[in-house]
C-alpha cells in the first residue's frame, strides 16, 4: 500500500465512529457495516503499529474499540432494540475518546 493510501485509510478510520453513530441514529446501521468497520480499524491499527506511528500500548487499548465494533455487529445480527444499539455506540465513542486522551498518538491518526 502506498503512503497516500495509508493516509486515506487513516482519514476513513477517523470518520468511522461518526459514520457508525449517524447510521445507528437513523436506524440504518447493518451488521455488515459494523463488521467492516472492525476489520478496517484492525488493518489501520496494525499498519500504524508496524510503522511506529502508535505505541504498542495504544494499539492494544484501541483493540477494545475493534472488539466493541464486533460486538455491535453481533447485537445488530441478533435483532437487538435500536436503543440498545445506540447505547453501545455511545459507549464506544466515549471509550475511544478516553483512549485518545491517554494516547495522543492515536488521536492524530484515528478514532476521534
Amino acid at each position: 500500500m502506498t503512503e497516500n493510501k495509508h493516509q486515506k485509510g487513516h482519514l476513513e478510520a477517523a470518520n468511522m465512529l461518526k459514520t457508525i453513530e449517524s447510521k445507528a441514529a437513523a436506524g440504518t446501521l447493518s451488521s455488515l457495516d459494523a463488521s467492516r468497520a472492525a476489520s478496517d480499524l484492525s488493518d489501520s491499527l496494525s499498519h500504524l503499529r508496524s510503522s511506529g506511528d502508535i505505541s504498542n500500548d495504544a494499539y492494544l487499548e484501541a483493540g477494545v474499540i475493534q472488539g466493541g465494533l464486533t460486538t455491535l455487529s453481533n447485537l445488530i445480527e441478533q435483532g437487538c432494540e435500536l436503543s440498545e444499539i445506540e447505547l453501545h455506540v455511545a459507549n464506544l465513542i466515549q471509550r475511544a475518546t478516553s483512549i485518545c486522551e491517554i494516547h495522543s498518538d492515536l488521536k492524530a491518526h484515528l478514532l476521534i
